[in-house]
């Protein structure tokens, strides 16, 4: 859904128009979208709408969660509302709080401890799209606390649980796995994962996934002393774009300017 599309949509319920069909899960997915594009009056308005028609405890905590999250709540007022949650047997809504928090807390040693205890919720509920995010979530605070290797645990953890049909998540995931061998050392391994994701975001005419995927053999490329191929990677992504009708990227170009100088 494009940006125009969105705002249309959002149109139909920016004066209460339509709401009373509208129930509490569609109300909080309106939520993000008018939060994206700075609609605050709608944001209060479907928060509003959305808790007068939740029907059980868990929609109720989702919906006092997404308030917390619209008035600046403290971390402490959500950790409150996590634990209370994960008191009454709501794991869903309590591991979603704490990765919250851990998302808010990072750069800090709380981060971990946040991410580690909504993985252990989601874990127990099998709820597995959100240990997939948990996966990344906790590689990430690896990769920050330069532990590259449990980093990369997690990365492969995340890929393995991925269903097959989810393509462009597991073209994200490909990459982000490389780059962990990447770091360290592992080249082929690296390689290996670069060209399954590039073969991915080529079927899905990714852009983002292609230049992610072909910027990363470039470097490896590069790495192994081979300017050339970097050379038909780098090109390969402006050709690419140039067909999409899109502009190239400006590192692609200096970079492409750089191998040609040298």
């Amino acid at each position: 859904m494009n940006q125009s599309q969105a705002e249309e949509v959002l149109e139909m319920f920016a004066e209460g128009e339509g709401l009373e069909s509208v129930n509490t899960s569609l109300a909080l997915h309106l939520v993000d979208l008018a939060r994206e594009l700075g609609r605050d009056a709608l944001v209060e308005r479907l928060l509003d709408h959305a808790g007068k028609v939740s029907l059980n405890p868990e929609d109720q905590g989702w919906c006092q969660f997404e308030l917390l999250k619209h008035q600046g709540a403290t971390k402490d007022e959500l950790i409150g509302l996590g634990v209370h949650s994960e008191r009454e047997g709501l794991a869903g809504l309590a591991a979603g709080v704490f990765h919250h928090v851990s998302l808010m807390s990072l750069g800090s040693d709380e981060a971990g401890v946040f991410a580690n205890r909504s993985m252990r919720l989601r874990e127990e509920a099998e709820d597995l799209e959100g240990m997939i995010y948990g996966h990344a979530l906790l590689a990430h605070i690896a990769k920050s606390e330069e532990d590259f290797e449990r980093s990369q645990l997690h990365l492969q953890k995340r890929l393995e649980i991925i269903p097959e049909t989810e393509k462009f998540e597991r073209m994200e995931a490909l990459a982000d796995l490389a780059h962990s061998h990447s770091t360290l050392g592992e080249l082929d391994q690296a390689q290996a994962m670069l060209i399954e994701s590039l073969a991915l975001a080529t079927e899905l005419q990714e852009l983002s996934g292609i230049l992610v995927s072909r910027w990363g053999l470039a470097d490896l490329a590069e790495i192994s002393n081979q300017p050339d191929e970097a050379m038909v990677q780098l090109s390969e992504v402006m050709t690419v774009f140039m067909e999409a009708g899109e502009v190239v990227p400006k590192p692609v170009r200096e970079r492409v300017s750089k191998l040609t100088a040298e």
